[in-house]
């Protein structure tokens, strides 16, 4: 009977975690038709394109894009089954959900990871802050390929923590290829994994203390091989440009060679290994041989986008300029993080380290928080080192802070607990359960509520922290946010299908989107007389368009959001 009402208990609990989890998506997935971004067109274009040619049996006209963004084409492109394939709100929406599914899926499997690399608590409250996390959230309803690619970069590096914890599990080093596959499909810059993953194999051999030099190089090998094979294989797999007989023969040879140095117990049997590394080395070169020769528009374009400022201006520091500078993602770190991810992620480096010696499952902890530490740093180091700069671009360096803050919050509350233990306080658990209570609604006020407030316009969030400065001051702020507003306001207007409004340069696409009448872009169509004219902050800020508009209009409507002033709408006389 106890043994019942334990196991009814623990499905009773997990149901419960079932329901949270879907109740926390809600913010994600409702909404999605709100807030037309950048970029979102060119990738509905993008997949119904890429759609049509797989289902035309025409498989290398699936290479469009050199991000290679493959992921997002799949996803959006898989709404052309319910809809035509217009480019349109709906299909918007519904290629967001799409998008948005898969994202709040890997959430849960990164959570699931983390419960094994650190434990319940910080698995818990990670979960809590990947699920709010602001900027991650944002790109998360876009129709890009930010969001999935720094996805399948945190999977990639959490797959290979839990390896290199106990090497013995090598499906975990499989897995880590697969996403790994996944990462570069979606974008290029995880290309700067291929920096980390050897290092982490390389750090994290405390398995192999008693073993030799050379032994240990060979194993080191063997990894790498296995992990690339998984990572050429999972290319191959998904993108239907790699849908030919030599490339078939050559997964397969891939997959046999695998397959062996998985199973096989090599370890007294040196010889072997290295022929077989040498071999697994040998058909790399071959498949990335033949993959430049496939894609080598990619590479060019990759190494384009890396050495070319963006054609569109930014704004940063008072000044209007093509190539921002090494202290841009600096700054993007700390306006674009909730105000408890740099506290909490130095207190919980500083409090792991200080119980890296107490046993083996803090030292496991601390090697892999220092791998995250060492993540934020190369992708942050990578990506200012290159012309083309957007915040979105860093997504990946956001996700691992997440994660160190959620080690500080539970490392603080159990250094807490410890003190507490030892101190001569009355009732300590009763205590504790406050502490922990007044640490959780904290964490709702200060983390949570702040970010929800904004649904659905989460890309206007920045750290409080900045209040006392005017942001827009510092960087660029926008991303399109409240030029849907602004068209609804005016099809608010008596027949607003009669209505004709200039919009300034960057923003007209997204009012067209939403707007009834017709709207033009300022620097294109002339001769025309307008009765609104409608101004938007980025372009007030890179000084293609003053902010009191181009034709002595009446200011008649301010677009606010989160104190921030996004869109002027002027009645032209």
């Amino acid at each position: 009977m106890l043994a019942t009402r334990e196991k009814l208990h623990v499905k009773f609990i997990y149901l419960i975690l079932a329901l949270l989890f879907i109740l926390f998506s809600i913010p994600r997935l409702t909404h999605l038709d709100a807030h037309w971004n950048s970029d979102e067109s060119r990738w509905l274009h993008r997949s119904a394109q890429f759609m049509s040619a797989v289902k035309a049996g025409e498989f290398s006209k699936t290479l469009i894009a050199y991000h290679p963004g493959v992921p997002t084409m799949w996803l959006a492109g898989l709404r052309i089954f319910w809809l035509p394939a217009s480019v349109d709100v709906e299909s918007l929406a519904h290629a967001r959900f799409f998008i948005g599914v898969l994202v709040w899926g890997g959430i849960g499997i990164a959570s699931l990871l983390l419960y094994q690399l650190f434990g319940k608590w910080i698995a818990l409250v990670s979960f809590a802050c990947l699920a709010y996390s602001p900027f991650f959230l944002a790109q998360t309803r876009r129709v890009h390929t930010d969001a999935l690619a720094s996805l399948f970069i945190l999977l990639t590096i959490l797959l290979l923590l839990i390896y290199c914890q106990n090497r013995s599990r090598r499906r975990y080093l499989v897995y880590s290829g697969i996403a790994l596959g996944l990462a570069l499909l979606s974008k290029s810059y995880a290309l700067i994994l291929l920096i980390c993953v050897p290092l982490c194999l390389s750090f994290s051999g405390a398995a192999w203390k008693n073993l030799s030099r050379r032994h240990r190089f060979l194993m080191h090998i063997r990894e790498l091989v296995v992990h690339l094979n998984c990572t050429l294989l999972t290319a191959f797999a998904f993108w239907p440009v790699f849908w030919t007989p030599i490339f078939g023969l050559l997964a397969l040879g891939l997959f046999v060679l695998t397959f062996v140095l998985l199973k096989g117990d090599l370890e007294n049997k040196h010889r072997h290994l290295m022929w077989l590394a040498t071999l697994g080395i040998g058909q790399i070169f071959v498949c990335v041989h033949r993959s430049v020769q496939t894609v080598w528009l990619v590479f060019e374009k990759v190494n384009w986008a890396v050495t070319t400022p963006h054609e569109v201006e930014h704004f940063f520091l008072g000044e209007v300029v093509n190539d921002p500078g090494w202290l841009f993602y600096i700054f993007v770190l700390t306006i674009k993080s909730a105000p408890l991810v740099f506290p909490f992620a130095v207190v919980g480096m500083v409090l792991l380290w200080k119980h890296r010696e107490h046993s083996d499952a803090d030292a496991g902890k601390y090697q892999a928080s220092l791998f995250l530490f060492a993540g934020v740093i190369i992708f942050t180091l990578c990506l200012s080192a290159t012309s083309k700069k957007f915040s979105r671009y860093l997504l990946p360096a956001f996700l691992l802070l997440e994660i160190l803050a959620s080690i500080g919050i539970v490392e603080s509350l159990r250094w807490i607990g410890a003190w507490l233990n030892v101190s001569r306080v009355r009732h300590p658990q009763a205590v504790k359960i406050v502490v922990a209570s007044v640490a959780g609604l904290g964490f709702f006020f200060i983390q949570i509520l702040p970010v929800l407030s904004l649904h659905p316009y989460y890309g206007t969030y920045y750290n409080p922290c900045w209040k006392v400065t005017d942001i827009t001051k510092i960087i660029t702020v926008g991303e399109a946010s409240g030029l849907d507003i602004a068209a609804n306001y005016l099809n608010e207007k008596p027949s607003p299908e009669l209505l004709v409004v200039q919009v300034s340069p960057l923003a007209s696409e997204f009012v067209k989107n939403y707007f009834r009448g017709y709207a033009y872009r300022a620097d294109k169509e002339t001769g025309l007389s307008p009765d609104y004219e409608v101004v938007y902050i980025r372009d007030s800020q890179i000084g293609r368009v003053s902010q009191t508009g181009t034709l002595n209009g009446e200011l008649e409507a301010v677009i606010t959001l989160n104190g921030i002033d996004h869109v002027w709408i002027y009645k032209v006389r």
